[in-house]
């Protein structure tokens, strides 16, 4: 990368120690997640909250400041020089409006709670984590009044995840997606194919099989090994620690192949686009994914218009079938796919099919959205959950494990990330359709020659790395903006064909 502006370097080695830290602080929150001892929670939350003041004095440097103030006045900036100045400003309306203290206060906040949930899930009691959910939400109603909003509270805290993100342009998306997904949904249900055998999962799958098929895939894939790893955690996530070093864990249930593959697949697309970014944007202002929502498109892509297709269900049956021999004995790739891609209104949002997916998420959004603007409380929560779960699936929670302890983000503080998975889902699709007219996509998943597509990704989005603006990347990719029409029809077509209707 070439930077001829004297400014745009300064901001750029000063920011190398923002990274450096940022990425200390991320392994210590990987260790949280995969390693810490139980009783190591209270300390480990001392240890973020001293690297987040420490982040935080490097942002509010004086001289950091007005090299920045300097640089957004600056004429004749390169792409990646106007690129840098963008991205910073962006981030540091964060460190620049939120007091400190509320900030170090938040990580400390959300360290204990990320203790705190994992225990109210494993025994099933939300009463466990409600006293710091809402010191959670409240933290998020004073920052997103630091940060300052237009229209509501909501909006400052999504453009946080998805830059220019609105609630109202949340809501139009929904309105859209639920519109045409619920009447969907109960075509399928009224369907002669929507009875599926389910017998595949009362049989033992053993964990240590299902981490080899995992591992196999995402090599396949063309994840690389020697610059990441694979672990276990509860919630299972992607990290980028550094050049060479990110690193995915996934989940494994007993009764189960289908989930942990899945996981493996989403995991290791966001593994793959860390991996593909431009080394020279290691440590600056324009290193890592774009947006979370960019993001989520690629881990979406190869969850489900690769993972999920027939074409790579028959790729990967022989292998599957190596495994589990016994448990797959009067299986082929047409029952298999059938069982991959089995449309039932759930109440897990990480086991929700392609077409009920975004209903869970609609849900989160409203839920969020009210939550800041003090129209429901942390307390009803439980009752809130389940009566829109009913309302958009049908299904209502019994325990609060499986109801709104579920999700891991809350615990993080994250309020706003959630809508991020949609957009992931309609980036995706988009995406889809023009790697379809650029490629033979069904022939190269068919023939396991994934090197192609992901070639292709290398050279439109990963390289890049944060060097356009969402709505820019997704324009410069296919020609227009974000559009929900892709993944909607992207949906019909395939379900009405699984299902025998037609739309």
């Amino acid at each position: 990368m070439v930077i001829k502006n004297n400014t745009i370097k300064k901001l750029i080695k000063h920011y190398k120690e923002i990274s450096l830290l940022g990425k200390i602080n991320g392994l210590l929150n990987w260790d949280l997640n995969v390693n810490l001892p139980e009783k190591a929670g209270k300390f480990r939350a001392e240890q973020i909250s001293y690297l987040t003041k420490t982040i935080s004095d490097k942002w509010l440097d004086k001289e950091f400041r007005k090299n920045l103030e300097q640089a957004d006045k600056e004429k004749n900036l390169s792409l990646e020089e106007k690129a840098v100045v963008r991205n910073l400003k962006h981030s540091y309306k964060y460190y620049f409006r939120v007091p400190q203290k509320v900030i170090v206060d938040f990580s400390r906040v959300t360290a204990e709670a990320f203790i705190a949930w994992r225990q109210a899930k494993e025994d099933n009691k939300f009463i466990l984590f409600e006293p710091h959910l809402k010191k959670i939400v409240s933290f998020n109603q004073k920052i997103a009044g630091y940060i300052g909003y237009k229209d509501n509270p909501y909006d400052a805290l999504l453009d946080l995840y998805e830059p220019g993100l609105t609630f109202g342009e949340g809501k139009s998306i929904f309105s859209i997606l639920t519109r045409e997904i619920v009447p969907l949904v109960k075509k399928i249900k009224k369907s002669r194919f929507s009875k599926v055998d389910q017998s595949l999962f009362e049989k033992d799958y053993p964990v240590e099989f299902q981490k080899k098929i995992a591992e196999f895939v995402l090599q396949k894939i063309g994840y690389d090994f020697d610059a990441g790893r694979q672990d276990v955690s509860a919630h299972p996530f992607t990290t980028e620690l550094g050049e060479g070093d990110v690193r995915l864990t996934n989940r494994y249930s007993s009764n189960s192949f289908i989930e942990s593959l899945m996981v493996a697949m989403h995991e290791g697309g966001h593994g793959l686009y860390e991996q593909g970014v431009n080394l020279e944007y290691s440590m600056t202002p324009l290193e890592g994914g774009v947006s979370l929502g960019i993001h989520e498109s690629q881990s979406r892509f190869w969850e489900n218009q690769i993972g999920r297709s027939w074409e790579f269900i028959r790729y990967i049956e022989p292998v599957l079938s190596v495994f589990y021999p016994k448990q797959l004995a009067k299986e082929d790739a047409n029952s298999l796919y059938r069982l991959f891609n089995m449309v039932s209104p759930s109440l897990i949002r990480v086991e929700a099919d392609e077409v009920t997916y975004n209903l869970h998420i609609a849900i989160r959004f409203e839920i969020e959205e009210a939550l800041l603007n003090d129209r429901i409380s942390v307390a009803s929560l439980p009752q809130v959950w389940g009566e829109k779960m009913k309302k958009y699936l049908g299904v209502v929670p019994n325990k609060d494990s499986e109801g709104v302890l579920q999700d891991v983000h809350w615990s993080h503080g994250l309020m706003g990330y959630f809508p991020t998975y949609t957009l992931g889902n309609l980036y995706a699709a988009q995406f889809a359709n023009k790697i379809g007219k650029d490629l033979d996509m069904k022939k190269l998943i068919l023939e396991g020659n994934f090197g192609e597509i992901l070639a292709w990704y290398r050279q439109k989005i990963h390289k890049y790395g944060s060097l356009y603006w969402p709505d820019e990347l997704v324009k410069k990719v296919t020609g227009e903006k974000l559009n929900p029409k892709f993944f909607l029809n992207y949906l019909v077509d395939k379900y009405s064909a699984i299902y025998g209707f037609s739309c």
